[in-house]
């Protein structure tokens, strides 16, 4: 049995290695730590959205990207399926669920696992209820005799809910250090959907803002659309302000509570930025091609709508927002 304080010691890495490791990385970096306290020969790490059929991200140890092909084409006649389905996150033996005779005899095993030399497999899933996120965590071993023991399962039912979070964690904190997302515990938050809407991963506090400005929402999908981007666009969606960004073939989608700035106008935001950097109405006028009294009314305007007096409080509404 792994002493308690070896796999404690294995979780903080997890997270606390999260800015070192590449995104697009982290998820076979990972299994490579989760080796140091479950042996095993090969791994298979999947995540989907449950509104659709394949996996987003596949990532993999031992084997190759003809796996996973092979894998969702035989889910169907794969007993262990309904056995990870049926138990979620808590791992599920093949022997559990079909006898070895049958299994070495069978169409599956020669059709995906016998061309890799997988002798044995435990296989768990994870589903966030909120976001629809599923994921599949298999570790595969070679050698026939080689059983996972109870200990073993006990462990990967215990790290596989810390091995979900930490990926999302660096995945969203990669995207902070590049600037593409900000993120605040108490007023927004992100997620990564496909143009359809399908959640590809999601912050908790996003789901959060869901469920209050959208009760009765689908769970797996934003519960609005996603407009055609060419840049960034912002819009206003049952009081919170969504923001779309391009990422490749996805979206990062950020929410916020609106706050007393977004009742301003294009122009007078303009004006608000301009005055909060210190700069003086001429030089607003002549950034913006305006006359100074035409700021000046501006701004005025502004004080009017967000029952305030002076430059100060001015700023500190920008400061909260």
């Amino acid at each position: 049995m792994v002493q308690s304080i070896e796999v404690d010691a294995l979780i903080s890495h997890l997270y606390r290695m999260a800015p070192s490791v590449p995104p697009d990385q982290y998820r076979v970096w990972a299994l490579e730590q989760l080796s140091r306290v479950i042996e095993f020969d090969a791994a298979f790490w999947g995540t989907g959205n449950q509104a659709s059929i394949r996996f987003h991200y596949v990532n993999h140890i031992g084997l190759d990207d003809q796996y996973a092909v092979t894998l969702e084409q035989t889910l169907e006649m794969n007993p262990i399926r309904d056995g990870v389905l049926n138990n979620l996150g808590k791992p599920v033996d093949m022997s559990d669920v079909i006898s070895d005779d049958a299994f070495y005899q069978s169409e599956l095993y020669r059709r995906l696992f016998e061309p890799y030399g997988i002798q044995r497999i435990l296989a768990s899933g994870h589903v966030d209820v909120n976001s629809g996120l599923y994921t599949l965590l298999s570790l595969y071993r070679f050698d026939r005799q080689q059983v996972f023991t109870p200990a073993e399962r006990e462990l990967q039912q215990h790290l596989i809910f810390h091995l979900v979070s930490a990926v999302s964690h660096a995945f969203f904190l990669h995207l902070r250090v590049g600037q593409q997302l900000q993120e605040s515990s108490d007023i927004g938050a992100s997620a990564i959907c496909d143009q359809q809407g399908c959640f590809h991963e999601v912050q908790p506090r996003f789901v959060t803002l869901l469920n209050q400005h959208f009760p009765g929402r689908e769970s797996t999908t934003l519960p609005f659309g996603i407009p055609n981007l060419r840049g960034v666009v912002e819009l206003e969606v049952n009081n919170l302000s969504a923001t779309f960004t391009p990422l490749g073939n996805l979206v990062v989608v950020n929410l916020r509570l609106l706050g007393p700035l977004d009742r301003l106008s294009d122009r007078e935001k303009q004006i608000v930025e301009r005055i909060c950097k210190g700069l003086s109405f001429k030089e607003v006028a002549k950034g913006l091609h305006l006359a100074p009294s035409t700021v000046s009314n501006h701004l005025y305007r502004v004080y009017d709508k967000l029952g305030i007096s002076s430059r100060t409080e001015l700023a500190q509404l920008v400061d909260l927002q």
